[in-house]
């Protein structure tokens, strides 16, 4: 999915903190029309914070469907919490990646967060 752009509207598919009930939610409350669960396949966790590619892994979590109106400052703000820079989608520990998670619905393409490809 590298052909996707980084000002793509894409759903933000989430594992950790930014869940809800989570410490850093309050960057995605308010600002979401849908919540649904995902999984995300092919992937593992290294630790509570952080995944990365891994053939047969899966990890759980929720898919948001952002607010159109508050769409790039929802991303950006999450972009700042992983530290990516402005304009870019790779910082020095996260990567904003395009990926697929399946739902109940189907699969879906999603931004996720995850390891930077090195």
């Amino acid at each position: 999915m590298s052909d996707v752009q980084s000002d793509s509207k894409l759903p933000l598919y989430v594992f950790g903190t930014l869940r809800r009930g989570h410490r850093n939610h309050h960057f995605l409350d308010g600002r979401y029309d849908r919540m649904i669960p995902a999984e995300l396949r092919g992937y593992q966790r290294l630790h509570e914070l952080m995944i990365a590619e891994c053939p047969g892994g899966v990890v759980d979590g929720e898919l948001f469907h952002l607010q159109r109106a508050v769409y790039d400052a929802t991303l950006a703000g999450c972009d700042e919490l992983e530290e990516i820079p402005p304009g870019s989608l790779v910082g020095d520990e996260y990567q904003r990646k395009a990926v697929t998670v399946h739902t109940a619905d189907g699969p879906v393409q999603a931004w996720a967060y995850v390891q930077p490809e090195r």
